[in-house]
């Protein structure tokens, strides 16, 4: 059996079978299905699984419910030969949404821990879906043309992320939701400029076409390790990044004290920026991949001043 023939039974069983799953978990299952969701942020997702403890303490099970939630979107892409592979699991998961918001989530750990959450918090299956649906729709790879492309993107996967942390805090608040919405799109351009030599090394280009297109650069020269022009391309998408959170600054005063635990995760994102700028913008200098053992106590002192 194909690879695909073998994703697609799986795919169905699981769908076919998910309205039998019992809807009573025991108390051992929900542990073991909250357990797994706080590794997989903390093996994937390591400065998001930082932010978690800076939020009240009954709502940190339900942070790592929605990040690992993220992550297992986020990795589908790498963990697929092919696009349909992808677009099914895509859609297994958006299938599995409908099921939590309906009561009956598959025993399926992270499926389960949200079900949990909405217990005592409030979330929206719209950004849910509008995750899925965004990277569902780049899972070709396809070049974005233009910052605002990216910027949309970043949008629908980053800031939606936020939206719901925030929403499980119980924050309504127009400024917030501003404030979010430029987070959000300051963490994507940094997502893409600090994933540019992973992708360089898979064949992809994730630089806007308008930019590279700028600077002369020729996907294809990229690849064989040419990179002229690359501190320029660079510099315009961070400096972009930087437009967004100094609108998201802006707003800082008017914002409710009870959102700042989801704010702080520009924080890694700016530290990234500045070391960036340091490192005269390019990607590829090998000390922009190392993690920074500072970061829990820069990430303390931003939460104590609630500045970022």
């Amino acid at each position: 059996m194909s690879l695909l023939l073998q994703s697609r039974s799986r795919i169905f069983f699981q769908l076919k079978h998910a309205k039998n799953y019992s809807t009573s978990v025991t108390p051992e299952r929900m542990q073991n299905a909250l357990q797994y969701c706080k590794d997989s942020v903390r093996q994937r997702d390591y400065e998001g699984y930082l932010c978690v403890p800076f939020f009240p303490a009954d709502k940190r099970n339900t942070q790592y419910a929605i990040r690992a939630f993220n992550v297992e979107l986020a990795s589908i892409r790498e963990n697929v030969s092919k696009t349909e592979i992808g677009k099914m699991r895509m859609q297994f998961w958006k299938d599995t949404v409908d099921q939590i918001y309906a009561g009956s989530p598959p025993q399926q750990p992270i499926a389960l821990a949200l079900a949990e959450a909405l217990k005592t918090s409030t979330m929206s299956s719209m950004w849910m879906k509008r995750i899925i649906t965004e990277r569902t729709s780049n899972l070709d790879d396809h070049q974005f043309m233009t910052i605002k492309d990216m910027e949309t993107y970043s949008e629908n996967t980053q800031s939606s992320l936020l939206y719901l942390q925030l929403e499980s805090l119980g924050v309504k608040d127009v400024n917030a939701d501003h404030v979010i919405s430029h987070i959000g799109k300051m963490i994507g351009f940094s997502t893409f400029l600090r994933s540019l030599p992973f992708h360089v090394s898979q064949k992809r280009l994730v630089l806007p076409a308008e930019i590279t297109a700028k600077y002369g650069i020729v996907q294809e020269n990229v690849f064989r390790g040419e990179i002229d022009g690359m501190e320029d391309a660079v510099y315009d998408v961070a400096t972009a990044a930087y437009d967004q959170l100094l609108t998201a600054r802006s707003l800082m005063a008017q914002v409710p004290d009870a959102a700042f635990p989801a704010l702080l995760a520009a924080v890694p994102h700016i530290k990234y920026l500045e070391n960036l700028e340091k490192s005269n913008f390019n990607v590829f200098d090998v000390k922009l991949q190392k993690k920074d053992w500072k970061l829990p106590l820069i990430m303390w002192k931003s939460f104590k001043s609630r500045t970022i």
